[in-house]
């Protein structure tokens, strides 16, 4: 079982441990080059189920586009999961879906991940939550800093607003990472959308996303 912790990853060969979690194997990205100010963001409200392959969503666990639920449009990203109580340490076994993209960063670039979640069903239990993220990662693919990394010396973003057991069934509530600095030694940022369930509560639930925004902060241009 990956053990809980607070903050999140890399997604490509490999799934360093950095706040929240331990490793798992996804496979590589597709790298699209960012235009200044725009969104680079591919299909960021989901409408064309675009793949990594292409240059849009690589998924990884329980994670598809959906025609359940749209904020807009009438497809989202849904990111769920099952966690489960064991009778055995840690006596829980989680979960944690997603789905990103990858662009190159230079040091010293910032960005802001905003976008919207909702549940159809409170939440129950605690940790589970969804949440938007960026993550920076050097060429070799170290993990540089992501949302919660404690102890990292590089420039962190805010937590991101959750979905979590305190939001209301069917809201759709604004995420948003704040304004992440990129540490020395940054190659790439991760886009991510995740799903976090590791409140042992033997119930299969999620978040569904839509109509995100990866911002390149310019100045005083904050993105807002």
């Amino acid at each position: 079982p990956l053990p809980f912790r607070a903050g999140l990853m890399k997604i490509s060969t490999k799934f360093p441990c950095t706040a929240i979690l331990g490793a798992i194997l996804i496979t590589p990205v597709h790298v699209v080059v960012a235009d200044d100010h725009a969104n680079p963001l591919k299909d960021a409200g989901f409408e064309l189920e675009l793949a990594g392959d292409d240059g849009g969503w690589t998924l990884f666990e329980q994670s598809k586009f959906s025609s359940d639920q749209a904020r807009s449009g009438s497809q989202s990203m849904y990111n769920g999961g099952f966690s489960r109580t064991v009778a055995y340490h840690p006596f829980f076994v989680g979960t944690v879906s997603g789905s990103f993209q990858e662009f190159p960063a230079d040091p010293g670039s910032q960005w802001r991940l905003t976008g919207y979640g909702a549940a159809t069903t409170v939440l129950q239990g605690t940790p589970a939550f969804g949440i938007v993220q960026v993550s920076f990662f050097d060429a070799e693919g170290n993990d540089l800093g992501t949302v919660e990394t404690a102890g990292s010396k590089s420039s962190r973003a805010k937590t991101s607003n959750e979905v979590n057991n305190q939001t209301p069934a069917g809201e759709w509530t604004f995420l948003d990472t704040g304004i992440a600095t990129a540490p020395e030694g940054t190659a790439t940022v991760q886009a991510f959308t995740l799903y976090v369930d590791y409140s042992g509560t033997d119930i299969a639930q999620g978040v569904y996303f839509d109509d995100l925004s990866l911002c390149t902060v310019k100045g005083d241009d904050d993105c807002s």
